[in-house]
C-alpha cells in the first residue's frame, strides 16, 4: 500500500508530519511530495523537507491514497495548483483509490465539486466557505472513498483511520497501541 501526501508551503505542520509518521508506522509506503522543490516553511514556521518535488514524481497516479494536509496559506497553494486539481479529480474518479483531506484542505475538494452529495468535515471555522451541504461535526468522516477530518487535534485519529482503510484494523490497533493511544 502506498500513500502520496502533498506538501505545500504554509501547510499545517502537525497534520503533515503526523499523517506521514502514522502511515509509515502502519507499514504504508509514504511519499511526501512538495509542490515546490526544496525545504518548505509550514504555517507555524517549522521547516519540512519533502521526499521529492511533485514534478520529479513520475507515478503520482499510482498510489492507493492521495491525502491533503490543511493549514493556511498551504490550502490556498493547493487550490491554485493545476497539478493538484488534476490529481484530486483523478483519485476521486478512480475506483479503489482513497482521497483524504484535513482541516482547510476540504476546500480544495469542494472547489472541484468533489464534496457534492457527500458527508464530510473540515476545520469548523471554514464551514461557511464550503458550498457543499454535507458538513458533519464529527472529527473524522468517511463517505465511500473520501475521508476527511477537522484539524491538528484530530490528525492522529484521521491518520489511524487511513491506516485502517489501507492496511486493516489489526494494523490500526497495533499502531495505536505503539503510540499509547
Amino acid at each position: 500500500m502506498k500513500a502520496l501526501v502533498l506538501l505545500a508551503p504554509g501547510c499545517e505542520e502537525m497534520e503533515a508530519v503526523i499523517l506521514m509518521d502514522v502511515l509509515r508506522r502502519g507499514g504504508i509506503e509514504v511519499v511526501g511530495a512538495g509542490l515546490e522543490s526544496g525545504v518548505l516553511t509550514a504555517s507555524r514556521g517549522v521547516k519540512i523537507e519533502p521526499d521529492l518535488p511533485l514534478d520529479a514524481l513520475e507515478t503520482a497516479k499510482d498510489f492507493d491514497l492521495l491525502v491533503l494536509p490543511g493549514g493556511l496559506p498551504g490550502t490556498e497553494a493547493l487550490l491554485a495548483d493545476v497539478r493538484v486539481r488534476d490529481l484530486v479529480l483523478y483519485y476521486a474518479a478512480t475506483p479503489g483509490r482513497l482521497l483524504g483531506a484535513i482541516c482547510a484542505a476540504p476546500l480544495v475538494l469542494d472547489a472541484h465539486g468533489l464534496l457534492a452529495g457527500k458527508t464530510f468535515t473540515s476545520f469548523p471555522g471554514l464551514r461557511d466557505r464550503i458550498e457543499s451541504k454535507g458538513w458533519s461535526a464529527d472529527p473524522v468522516v468517511e463517505d465511500g472513498e473520501l475521508i476527511t477530518s477537522q484539524g491538528p487535534g484530530t490528525a492522529m485519529a484521521f491518520a489511524l483511520r487511513l491506516v485502517r482503510r489501507l492496511a486493516g484494523e489489526d494494523a490500526e490497533e497495533s499502531v495505536a497501541e505503539g503510540l499509547l493511544l
